[in-house]
């Protein structure tokens, strides 16, 4: 991940997309076109005081939910 840290900062900073992890408490965060294939995902997660970012990963083809990333 830190080859990728810029990346995954933008990623949290200007999401293309926001969506549930299915861990309680911790959300993905998506953007096109960043990170080593087409989808950069980050999983950050929310219930301490601080957000923490758990891991980041590229992802080559996703489908994500209409209303989470503003085409519904």
């Amino acid at each position: 991940m830190l080859r990728h840290l810029d990346e995954a900062l933008t990623t949290i900073r200007r999401p293309h997309a926001i969506t549930p992890d299915p861990i309680r408490g911790r959300w993905r965060y998506w953007r096109a076109g960043a990170g080593p294939t087409r989808w950069l995902f980050v999983v950050v997660d929310w219930l301490d005081a601080e957000p923490v970012i758990v891991t980041a990963y590229g992802q080559p083809k996703i489908r994500l939910p209409r209303e989470r990333h503003g085409t519904a």
